[in-house]
This record gives structure tokens, C-alpha cells and sequence, in this order.
């Protein structure tokens, strides 16, 4: 790719289990640009690159980098010296045991690559690299190919390509008997070498996001560094509002059951529920009163019935997760809005209950729309609003009729269930989930650039 450095390629165009292919002109790793020819210069320096990161240590340096002095290069060496002091070399004896220890030793220097590389001006492509481009490059780009969900196989089968490109068993044919079998060990890139690795990482870490945390990665970071490498399309998350994130259908059903007893009576859930977003309170109570009979006071049973759930509302907040789900996409410069068949009163009040109206970018609720949920008329007036089109949003919903009517204009729809909803009745959703607090929101942004069928 550039003349004289044998190890340089495009981690593009590789698949993942989002359907989607690596970024093509993204990330390039290679062996160092010392070994650049006149030609070879020409061609780095062409390529643009936002950001040139070195991970080599002190002791590699034999020359000016190429770039040095200029912004776009930074070098972290992927060693800490320090940590290194303590490593037992003794007990590194092939080279899978050296990158495990690797991983461990180095969290600090690998949070300051990434970091370096989230960090890249996003309009232009970086090139990472070491001394041969095999090693401490090889584990900086298996993992982030794993983090994007690139299959272990091919992640094997591009870490095994530099013992290739380097002319490894070939220069190895050429030692003395002797010293062949140490260099073999250090310097091939066989694929059960970086497979032991990823599966060191899965064993001591729980995966590569847990061990990009323990590293002190965030969960925005990581996904920035997800997006850098693969696309993801989602421009606004918008959430109904009652059952999802507030469980007012359990202090609604509550109230109208200690409403039911008040009277001696039972209250019956079977026919309780509509299938639609719209208000049946009056419904309710005619069934009341014709269970109740003569002597029924509506005024007196609304004011009763209200005024316990108002005192429950009190110590309601939102359902597990959901605070995350909305401080990240917030970090993350999403908007978000509220789509609530219930009226604009209702849901304002709740939300300046608990200090989150400004979290909102908009609040559209039933009484702006004429039809209710399953019509998707609500949705197409929020998504006009934040001026995203349905495939570039997610809507996550607690019922059947609302994630029709979100799928109705194109978007995404997350179904958390309420205490009232069984799992089978939303599982036309893309995506059913038990709570928020199930899944990172950045995770399923990744799942819902996936592309649909």
C-alpha cells in the first residue's frame, strides 16, 4: 500500500454481526514509517491522516518519525515502563503468554490509545503502528475489530496476515538451527495466538467492553470509538411515556383496585386494557357504577381514587435504565423526545416532578393529534419536529399498539414491556427487552443500524 512499509493495510470492508462492513479509508495499521521508501513517503503523507499513533517505546527509537513535530502525531508507547519493572519473563514462554500479560500490564497505555484515537478528528482517517506492525499493533486492532463485532475468525485471519507481509517464515528458514525455535515463538502471528488473547479477555474481563472499562474507558468512549470504524445511523431516540418510562399503569391499576374495594368489590384486569393509546377513564368508571348501583358518587370515587394515586406518584421515578439510556444519548448528541398518547398536563407534570423536562428536546403528546397509537400520527408529528426521518430513529415503547405504530413510520421499535404486558404480545418489535437497564443504549444503537430486511 505505501512502498517500503510491507505490513500496511485498510482494516475496512471486513463484516460484522450488525451486517454492516468495517469503514473502508478509516484505519490503517502498519509496520513503522521508518522503513518508508521516496514513493512510499509520498503515499503517507497523501493519505491525509488525522492521526498518526505510535505506540513504540523509548528504546525503538533509532530516527525522526516522519511526522514528527507536526499535530497529527502522537506516540504512546503501548508498554508502561512502570508496570513492566514487575513483569515475570520467565513466565511469558510463548507469545500468547507475553500478549496476555500484555493486556493486563498496559490498561493505562491502552486508555490513552484509544483515547487518542476517539479523540481524531472524525473527517479524517488514522493510521496506528508499532516497529513490524504485528504485535502491539495486532492487539490494539483486535480488539477494537472485536468490540465491532467483527468475527473472531476474520479478526484471526487479519492479525495472521502480517507474518505473510513481513516474509516471517521465510527470514525464519534462514536462522541457524539454533535460534530458530525462540525467534518462531515471537515472531509468528499464528491465529491461535490472538484467539487466546480475545479468549483472555472474555475470561478475566467478561469481554472487551468490560476490559475497555477496567482500562477506564466510558461507555460514550467506547462508542465513539465503535462509530470511527463502523456507521451507525441512529439521530434521535423517542420514548412513550406512560408504562415505559414511568410505571404509572401500575399506580393506575392500583388506584382503581383500591377503588373497587372500597366498595367490596374485585377489580376484573381482563377487559381493562384498550388496544389503543387513548383515554377510557370515563369507561372505567361507568363500569364502576354499574357494579356499584344506586348511590354511586362519581366525585366523591374520582377525588378518592386520585388522590391515592397522586400520593404514590410522589415517589415515582422512571424505570430502570432509563436515566442512562437518556444521559447517554444526550453525551452523545442525540435528540430526544417524548411520543405520549396521554395529554401534555399530565406528562409535563410528571417530568417536572422528577427535574427532566429539560432533557427533552420535545414533548408531543395526544391532545396534538387526532388519532391514537396504533395510528402512527403521533410518531410522524414527533419525527417532523426533530427533523430525523423514521430510519434514522428509535422509538421505544411498552405495548403492542405503540411499537405498530412506531414501526408504521419506519422506525426502530424497543419494546419494554409493562407489569401488564406479556413479552409475546410485543414481540413484532425489532428488539424486546425486560428493562433498559438489560442493554447500554450504545450497544443498541449498533443493533438498530443493523439493516433490516
Amino acid at each position: 500500500m505505501w512502498s517500503g512499509c510491507l505490513n500496511a493495510r485498510d482494516i475496512g470492508g471486513l463484516p460484522t454481526k450488525y451486517g454492516v462492513l468495517t469503514r473502508h479509508g478509516t484505519v490503517f495499521r502498519t509496520d513503522s514509517p521508518d522503513n518508508l521508501d521516496t514513493e512510499g513517503r509520498t503515499g503517507f503523507l497523501d493519505a491525509g491522516a488525522g492521526l498518526v499513533l505510535d505506540l513504540r517505546s523509548d528504546w525503538e527509537l533509532t530516527q525522526p518519525h516522519l511526522l514528527d513535530g507536526s499535530a497529527s502525531y502522537q506516540r504512546i508507547p503501548w508498554i508502561d515502563p512502570v508496570a513492566d519493572e514487575a513483569r515475570d519473563a520467565s513466565a511469558e514462554r510463548v507469545l500468547a503468554d507475553t500478549y496476555r500479560g500484555s493486556l493486563d500490564r498496559n490498561k493505562a497505555q491502552v486508555a490513552k490509545a484509544f483515547r487518542a484515537l476517539i479523540d481524531a478528528p472524525a473527517d479524517a482517517p488514522v493510521v496506528v503502528h508499532c516497529r513490524s506492525g504485528k504485535d502491539r499493533t495486532g492487539l490494539l486492532i483486535a480488539l477494537w475489530l472485536d468490540l465491532v463485532g467483527v468475527p473472531r475468525d476474520v479478526i484471526a485471519a487479519d492479525y495472521a496476515v502480517s507474518e505473510e507481509r513481513l516474509g516471517l517464515v521465510a527470514r525464519l528458514a534462514e536462522l541457524p538451527d539454533d535460534e530458530r525455535p525462540a525467534a518462531e515463538i515471537l515472531w509468528r502471528t499464528l491465529p491461535s495466538t490472538i484467539l487466546d488473547s480475545l479468549d483472555h479477555v472474555d475470561r478475566t474481563y467478561g469481554g472487551v467492553r468490560s476490559y475497555l472499562a477496567a482500562c477506564g474507558l466510558t461507555e460514550v468512549e467506547v462508542h465513539r470509538l465503535v462509530v470511527r470504524l463502523v456507521p451507525v445511523d441512529v439521530r434521535a431516540v423517542v420514548f412513550d411515556f406512560d408504562g415505559l418510562l414511568m410505571d404509572t399503569e401500575t399506580t393506575m391499576v392500583e388506584s382503581w383496585r383500591a377503588e373497587w374495594a372500597h366498595h367490596g368489590l374485585e377489580l376484573d384486569l381482563s377487559d381493562f386494557w384498550p388496544g389503543h393509546g387513548g383515554d377510557i377513564t370515563e369507561t372505567r368508571y361507568e363500569l364502576l357504577a354499574a357494579a356499584v348501583g344506586a348511590g354511586f358518587d362519581r366525585a366523591a370515587s374520582h377525588a378518592r381514587r386520585t388522590a391515592h394515586r397522586d400520593a404514590m406518584h410522589r415517589e415515582l421515578d422512571f424505570r430502570p435504565g432509563i436515566r442512562a439510556w437518556i444521559s447517554a444519548a444526550r453525551e452523545l448528541g442525540l435528540k430526544v423526545a417524548i411520543a405520549s398518547s396521554s395529554p401534555r398536563p399530565w406528562v409535563h407534570g410528571h417530568l417536572e416532578r422528577v427535574g427532566a423536562l429539560e432533557w427533552f428536546d420535545e414533548v408531543v403528546t395526544g391532545d396534538e393529534v387526532a388519532a391514537h397509537k396504533p395510528d402512527p400520527a403521533i410518531y410522524e408529528l414527533a419525527l417532523r419536529r426533530l427533523a430525523v426521518p423514521g430510519s434514522a430513529a428509535i422509538a421505544v415503547e411498552d405495548t403492542a399498539h405503540g411499537v405498530a405504530a412506531a414501526q408504521a413510520t419506519g422506525m426502530y421499535a424497543v419494546a419494554i414491556p409493562n407489569p401488564y404486558v406479556t413479552p409475546a404480545a410485543v414481540e413484532a418489535a425489532d428488539l424486546v427487552l425486560t428493562t433498559a437497564a438489560q442493554l447500554p443504549l450504545t450497544d443498541l444503537l449498533h443493533s438498530a443500524s443493523t439493516p433490516r430486511n
